[in-house]
């Protein structure tokens, strides 16, 4: 999709907004919906290639970022990593119950 269909695409859905205050719970359950519907090792794996395939551009990576930042409402990329890691290599109890 180019950026002008992109950018189109944010001003109907502004429009929308002014109809239907709803518009903000709308596009927040269905990325939700999308995510969930999403596998957790595509996902992983889908993070990783991008996380390396921008590695260089510093730019990109913090596009990268900043996405994360706005879907996780603040967590950094690299805060999910350290997290993901520790609880990968010491379970907490909650962690263990669900195995």
């Amino acid at each position: 999709m180019d950026n002008s269909r992109l950018m189109d695409l944010v001003s109907e859905i502004e429009k929308a907004e002014k109809e239907n205050p709803n518009v903000p719970l709308i596009f927040t359950e269905v990325l939700k919906d999308e995510i969930n519907a999403n596998n957790e090792v595509r996902m992983y794996n889908g993070m990783k290639r991008l996380i390396k395939k921008y590695s260089e551009d510093s730019k990109s990576t913090a596009i990268l970022n900043e996405v994360t930042r706005v879907m996780s409402g603040g967590t950094s990329l690299s805060d999910i990593l350290s997290v993901s890691i520790d609880e990968a290599l010491h379970p907490t109890l909650v962690a263990r119950d669900k195995e």
